[in-house]
């Protein structure tokens, strides 16, 4: 999801087989040691637990595709109706199975038996994909999880028990809270000018007396907010951001 290098890249394990889990967990740990990494693995040992309740919150899923009930394949195409970008590398025995994973945008496949360097060449591959993917923030809606990419975000509105994220796709509603909606963006990106309304930086046309001109929408700034507003408007812009 787009985490600096310094941060715990979350990966799923879908692997009916628990050697075969194992291995993979081990060669992943293994990695880490050597390149100073760290990793939060989970495992799961059917596509039905993994999907189940999904969230959009790993930064890499590897999936067996030979598995008993949904196979890989079929449970691939589910994870990609509820989350379109995560990278996605298949585990198979049989090559031709691999090659169809392309269908549902897998990055890349491992064929067993594999040794540890075919591997690490996957998975460095996987890795920097993820962390050069868009930073976004993951919410629930009435319809499940939506991860929205924090470029489309022009501001974020409260209003009571409901967040309204107001992008370049249309307005995200959901139930929460302005402090947890604060706590899972990056602060210099992001900065209050009220105490209902967090704008996207980037998205600052022009500030007239007390109001922000923000995307298409004119935003007021309250008088306890002015001057931070200000103060973070001007380091962002010191720092090499642009207004759009």
């Amino acid at each position: 999801m787009g985490g600096e290098a310094n941060e715990k890249m979350r990966i799923a394990i879908v692997e009916d087989d628990k050697e075969a889990a194992e291995k993979l967990s081990g060669f992943i740990r293994h990695y880490g040691r050597e390149n100073g990494r760290a990793f939060e693995i989970a495992e799961f040992r059917d596509t039905a637990s993994f999907l189940f309740g999904y969230k959009p919150k790993y930064d890499l899923v590897f999936m067996d595709i030979e598995m008993p009930g949904r196979n890989g394949m079929d449970g691939a195409k589910k994870l990609r109706e509820c989350d379109p970008e995560v990278p996605l590398v298949f585990v198979t025995g049989l090559m031709h199975y691999a090659v169809k994973g392309y269908e549902v945008g897998a990055l890349d496949y491992l064929v067993k038996p594999y040794s540890y360097e075919a591997f690490a060449m996957t998975f460095s591959a996987a890795v920097k994909k993820s962390e050069n993917a868009e930073q976004s923030v993951t919410v629930r809606n009435m319809n499940g999880y939506v991860r929205i990419p924090l470029s489309s975000v022009y501001y974020i509105e409260v209003n009571k028990h409901r967040v309204l994220y107001h992008t370049d796709g249309g307005t995200v509603d959901v139930w929460g809270s302005m402090k947890t909606a604060e706590s899972a963006l990056p602060p210099r990106l992001f900065a209050k000018c009220g105490a209902s309304f967090l704008v996207n930086l980037s998205y600052v046309r022009s500030v007239e007396g007390d109001v922000a001109a923000v995307g298409g929408d004119l935003l007021k700034i309250s008088r306890s907010k002015k001057k931070s507003f200000l103060r973070a408007l001007g380091a962002f812009v010191a720092l090499g951001g642009v207004l759009v």
